[in-house]
């Protein structure tokens, strides 16, 4: 009976140490975790919350979030091979007729046996392959959370990129009106002149096909704007019959790299260059279980139960309950060579982790100078483009002047406002790749977002 009692005890220890762990999620009535709102005003949508709505919602992200999720199981369960086992078990026959002798003496006829038991067994040593197991199980859910976070990055970058887009077609739609504009205006004076007999029929159908094309460009602006936002909103898993707005604007951001301390950095914050290098550990891990397979398994068991009719009784008819423990070994002395192959196995996943994360490591350098010569060259063609609109500006400032005086021509004044709607759609398209490089540059380092994942 005192066995029984220290096997209930231990259970009961076992239940409340595991329901201390438990945390508390709250359901909704379909039992699916209640998740926090992100508020944010659809008149002003900003990056900051698209890359929170996407962080919360993505499909991607929700994946690497149960990938953790199973990744932690595993260590759980990988915990529970050097775990006490207790387990209750009923078993009850049925026989044909036979006799047996009652405590008296007199012959009694009985068809069914039966046994009930409480066992316990404890596991002493398993050849290292369950510490091996338990650690390679928290490696992964390690790499698991790596992954987590270089999914979120990448998430981070393409709603980026998206909402950038975006902006940068609501930016083409401007420059769009502000032709319409023009060439209404345009059409209208040379109409006016024509009026009055100042000008020639010809020039009033050379602004009237101008103005037919802007519109048609202007068009299409509006089109391409309304799916920028649609690519948008679905990355967003948002619905994509809400719309949204903003007041924000694209505009370039000054942003330095500085290559050796990033290419430094890269190595100590890239996902996957911690990936590979957790995998190198689960490597290690196999050549110790491995090598575990010709080692000794010891284990402890014990069981308490009650027979009816007892076994110590023969020939009688009693009921009686019973308790017996052991100790079991089990030596390896001929595996045929399987030991030696698993070895010779973890030796080459040792060799092809480590030529992995080389491999990473030259990669992850390689990406970052590329990224560098990218955001190098883009920031300068910013500038250029800043340069030449300014030019472009000041150029049909002046053609406008002149044709009001007659000095330039209807072609003159339409190749100059033609040329600077066409520098300014080149400056936003420079500050879009500009917007695009940087993004690249920081996921290449691995600090993109960093302040976002804490």
């Amino acid at each position: 009976m005192k066995i029984f009692k220290v096997i209930i005890l231990l259970v009961l220890s076992v239940s409340s140490a595991a329901a201390a762990e438990i945390e508390i999620q709250p359901l909704d009535k379909d039992l699916n975790p209640v998740k926090e709102e992100i508020s944010f005003d659809k008149y002003n949508f900003k990056l900051e919350d698209a890359v929170k709505i996407a962080l919360r919602q993505n499909r991607s992200v929700i994946d690497s979030d149960i990938s953790y999720d199973k990744a932690s199981s595993s260590v759980g369960e990988a915990r529970t091979a050097m775990s006490t086992k207790v387990s209750a078990n009923f078993k009850q026959t049925r026989l044909g007729y036979r006799t047996v002798m009652a405590a008296t003496g007199a012959p009694l006829n009985k068809k069914d046996t039966q046994s009930y038991y409480v066992e316990l067994s404890q596991p002493l040593f398993l050849g290292k392959k369950d510490r091996a197991a338990l650690e390679s199980a928290r490696i992964g859910r390690d790499i698991a959370g790596f992954s987590k976070t270089l999914t979120k990055q990448q998430i981070i970058m393409i709603v980026s990129m998206r909402y950038y887009s975006w902006l940068f077609a609501r930016a083409v739609e401007s420059v769009g009106k502000e032709d319409l504009d023009l060439a209404q205006a345009h059409f209208e004076l040379v109409s006016k002149r024509y009026a009055a007999q100042q000008t020639s029929k010809y020039e009033v159908l050379r602004a009237e096909v101008r103005l037919t094309q802007s519109k048609s460009a202007y068009l299409k602006s509006q089109n391409d704007a309304k799916l920028a936002e649609l690519d948008l909103l679905n990355v967003l898993s948002l619905p994509i019959d809400g719309g949204i707005d903003t007041k924000a604007k694209l505009v370039a951001i000054d942003y330095e790299a500085e290559l050796d301390k990033d290419l430094e950095t890269a190595k100590k914050v890239r996902e996957d260059i911690k990936i590979k290098t957790k995998m190198q550990d689960i490597a290690q891990q196999t050549m110790v279980a491995a090598k575990g397979e010709n080692q000794p398994v010891v284990s402890l068991w014990a069981q308490y139960g009650v027979e009816d009719p007892s076994s110590r009784y023969s020939g009688a008819f009693k009921r009686d309950d019973y308790w017996m423990a052991g100790l079991v070994m089990n030596v390896p002395i001929v595996d045929a060579g399987l030991t030696k192959s698993k070895v010779a196995k973890a030796h080459t996943e040792i060799r092809k982790a480590k030529n992995d994360l080389e491999d990473t490591l030259e990669q992850a350098e390689l990406e970052i100078r590329q990224a560098a010569l990218t955001l190098h060259s883009s920031a300068e063609i910013v500038a250029a483009q800043k340069e030449n609109m300014k030019q472009a500006e000041e150029t049909v400032r002046l053609a406008k002047v002149r044709y009001e005086n007659g000095i330039f021509t209807q072609v003159d004044l339409f190749d100059a406002e033609n040329a600077w709607s066409n520098t300014k759609l080149l400056y936003n398209q420079a500050v879009l790749g500009h917007h695009n490089a940087r993004l690249a540059y920081q996921l290449a380092v691995g600090n993109l977002g960093r302040e976002l994942l804490k």
